[in-house]
């Protein structure tokens, strides 16, 4: 009987899960990717590359004129990357599954398309700023309204 318990406990305590906690997994700044001709994007520093033509075409609605296209990609303390490119209306935020970076949400910043997005960190949020605009954002959403076009940040 106590053999049978202190294997069950034993068991019960291979089983508990280890967490390093705090973590912080942020980059400090973005990157900006290129695709090549096969629509593949790498970043050397942080040992990232996915295929970028599922997003091309869910943003722009074309897979196939991928060469040179570029995107703006930065990684938030908890592990989630945020990722827009010129012409995109909106920000995906993705994160790590087993197959490769999985949709965890997007969302509309700019109707009309960004110009030259860039991405900043200010914990604990994200700045994203294209020209004179600019949205401080979370995994959950835009957490302040764009700021007007001309005017003081």
């Amino acid at each position: 009987m106590k053999a049978s318990i202190a294997l069950a406990l034993l068991l019960l305590a291979g089983c508990s899960t280890l967490t390093l906690a705090p973590s912080d997994f942020a980059w400090p700044i973005m990157s900006e990717l290129t695709a090549d001709k096969n629509g593949n994007v790498k970043e050397e520093r942080y040992h990232l590359s996915f295929n970028i033509k599922p997003l091309l075409f869910e943003e722009l609605k074309d897979s196939v004129n991928v060469a040179g296209k570029s995107l703006s990609v930065i990684r938030d303390r908890q592990g989630f990357y945020y990722v827009t490119g010129p012409k995109f209306k909106k920000v995906y935020i993705f994160q790590h599954t087993t197959d490769g970076l999985g949709l965890s949400t997007s969302y509309e910043v700019q109707p009309a398309g960004l110009s030259n997005p860039e991405f900043e960190q200010r914990p604990p949020n994200i700045r994203l700023r294209s020209g004179r605009d600019s949205w401080l954002l979370t995994r959950h959403g835009v957490t302040t309204p764009p700021a007007p076009s001309g005017g003081a940040k």
